[in-house]
């Protein structure tokens, strides 16, 4: 390995965006790809896969290499790992006791949790008390594609993370 990748790599384990996104039986494997690479580009600490495990790793360009995958094989599994961790989930789906993403107000440590593309999440976690958070749709189709509506949500939550600091991401650059 060279020096320059050795200290590009030194660098990116160095910090983590305080936010994780779960994914629950995802029929997709592209979607699931596509939402890792996204979560890896903005730093997400941590990704997890509920129930179905496998990913296209053609749409993760190699990003499971450098982002931490946690795999679980159902939600209870899942919620017993959840407690002994940081994060306060949110659930990212469209529901009667929903809040629109432009009035959201982010927890310290999210971890965004979106369902199957077909049935979204099971009852059993939408009848409890965790926050839910939707993004406005206005067109004839009902829903974004699943990688999609992660990927806004993940760069909305940065966006309000860094105007609330009033600072710059540390990993951008200036420009000249």
């Amino acid at each position: 390995m060279t020096e320059e990748r050795e200290k590009k790599l030194k660098e990116y384990f160095s910090w983590f965006h305080p936010f994780g996104v779960a994914v629950y039986n995802i029929s997709k494997e592209f979607n699931i790809g596509s939402l890792l690479r996204t979560a890896h580009c903005a730093k997400a600490k941590d990704f997890f896969l509920i129930g179905e495990q496998s990913y296209n790793t053609y749409a993760s360009v190699s990003s499971e290499k450098w982002t931490d995958v946690h795999y679980f094989e159902n939600f209870e599994m899942f919620l017993l790992q959840l407690e002994k961790t940081k994060y306060n989930l949110i659930l990212v789906e469209q529901s009667e006791n929903s809040k629109s993403l432009f009035d959201f107000d982010y927890p310290s440590n999210p971890l965004f949790l979106l369902g199957a593309e077909k049935g979204g999440l099971p009852d059993t976690i939408k009848n409890q008390d965790y926050p839910v958070l939707e993004i406005p749709q206005f067109g004839l189709v009902h829903s974004l594609n699943l990688s999609c509506s992660g990927s806004i949500v993940i760069y909305h939550y940065l966006y309000k993370l860094y105007k609330e600091a009033k600072s710059k991401p540390q990993g951008l650059k200036q420009k000249t």
